[in-house]
Order: C-alpha cells, then structure tokens, then sequence
C-alpha cells in the first residue's frame, strides 16, 4: 500500500520549539504576547468584533446564496408545468425531480448554517452515530443513485457518542460524497462499518474509487488545498475542525487506483 498516513490525531500531543535556543528581545516578546491574546481570548472586544464581523459576512452569503437558489427553483418549476410531452423519456421527470429535491435540501442547509453560525460554543449531547450517518446518506441518495453506486453497511447498535448531529453530520457528507465522486459509474461500492473498540466508537468509511497519491493525502486538511479542478479547498479542512470539537481522530488509508478508507474514532459514552 503506498500510502497509510494518520494524517490528525486530536490526542496526538503537540511538539514545540525549545526557546532557549531563540534570542529574542523582549519588546518582541510582549508585542507576540499582546497579538496572541488579541487573537485566542475570546473574551475581549476586538475578539467578539472579529467574531461578530464574521459572522455577519457568513449571513449575507448565505441571503446571496438564497437568491439564484430561488431562480433556479421557479426555473425548474415552470418547465415541468409547460412542457407536457408524453413523448419526453421518464429520465426528464426523475432528473427535474431531483432538481427540486435537492433545491429544497440547500434551502435546509443554509438554514441549518445559519442557526449554526448564530451560536456560539458547540452544544455536544448523546446520540446513536448511526442514526446521523443514516440521515447523510438520505441526503446523498440522489448522487448515489446517479453514480449508481452500492452502499453497503455494517452497524453495531446502540453505540452512543457526544456530538452536534448538524455538526457531525458536515463530516460524514463530505466523506460520503468525496466516495461517490471517486468510484466509477456503475461500479462504485461504499463500505460503511460502525463498531466498538474498548472505549472507543469506530466509524470506517471505504470506497473502491481512484484513490489519492500520497502528496495528495499528506495535504488534503489543509486550508485551501483541493486536488479536485472546482474544489474550493475548505471541505476537509472543516472536517478536521468540526473533529476537534468531538475530540476526535481520524486516520487515512489510499492508495492510487485502489480505493480509500478512512478510520474515525470517537470517544464512547459509557
């Protein structure tokens, strides 16, 4: 395999610089001092302005979003209403079907986005984790469907973690939709397993798709890195901050024309 990389470890500790081996003067000292605070205590005003600047941003992205979602929505509508053609293959009425399905699903989204962004500390409370995987691929049912692709599962039962299921659930679309996008039409299998492991809940998604060379996987929580053409880089990198949060570990296993599994480790309430 050429690549089995832990690519983040919550639990994993962090190794710093020794700084007897860095002179540095001390008004560049208290200035770093001064910066670092501004930026990681959230209780200061400029914190709570950046917070409340970005936060007022992600709004009105969200309302321009809105906007040509709404277009698109009336677009669909009107062309199922005019055009009656029993001639017109059934494919016409199950594609503007899942047109307007999945309008609706971004509408949920984006509402769901902005309850999330208007809160603050992440709210972490007891759930089956299969249930919320359960609900993403209800949500992927029409990319899965297109891809013709197989899921198939392997549950443990009654398995419960701490978690935001809006939250979690970004994390379990992401993976589950970068498999539908890596398998081949027609010949895609998702393996989805859940089981327990000492005190540990693990959730292993594998796929039979193109699989990823290590470069790609050594890069791909990085901010702004994609290996897709269209990617916007962000995917990845809010899986590993929405891990954080639940105290989690994630491991990733590619190889190039093989597949790629991913291994997520939570911990289990008792």
């Amino acid at each position: 395999m050429k690549s089995i990389t832990i690519l983040y470890d919550q639990n994993q500790p962090q190794h710093k610089a020794s700084g007897d081996k860095v002179a540095v003067n001390k008004e560049n000292q208290a200035k770093t001092s001064r910066r670092n605070k501004k930026t990681a205590d959230p209780d200061l005003p400029y914190a709570e302005d950046d917070l409340k600047s970005v936060q007022e941003r992600i709004g009105m992205i969200i309302h321009e979003i809105r906007n040509p979602l709404t277009a698109i929505s009336l677009a669909n509508q009107s062309l199922r209403e005019e055009i009656n053609d029993d001639k017109l293959p059934s494919s016409f009425h199950t594609y503007t079907d899942i047109v307007a399905k999945n309008i609706n699903r971004i509408e949920g989204m984006l509402k769901d986005l902005l309850f999330i962004n208007c809160q603050g500390k992440t709210e972490l409370v007891p759930m089956d984790i299969c249930d919320i995987i359960e609900e993403c691929l209800a949500k992927a049912d029409d990319r899965i469907f297109l891809k013709k692709m197989t899921v198939l599962r392997s549950y443990s039962p009654g398995l419960l973690i701490n978690v935001n299921s809006q939250k979690l659930a970004i994390v379990f679309l992401n993976i589950i939709i970068n498999a539908i996008e890596a398998v081949k039409e027609g010949e895609g299998n998702l393996w989805i397993t859940v089981y327990q492991l000492k005190n540990e809940v693990k959730v292993v998604f594998k796929d039979n798709g193109s699989g990823m060379e290590p470069e790609v996987v050594d890069h791909m929580f990085d901010k702004n890195f994609s290996s897709k053409k269209k990617g916007l880089g962000v995917g990845m990198a809010h899986v590993k901050e929405i891990l954080a949060a639940h105290d989690a570990s994630i491991s990733v296993h590619s190889e190039p024309g093989i597949g790629t599994t991913i291994i997520l480790a939570f911990k289990r309430l008792q």
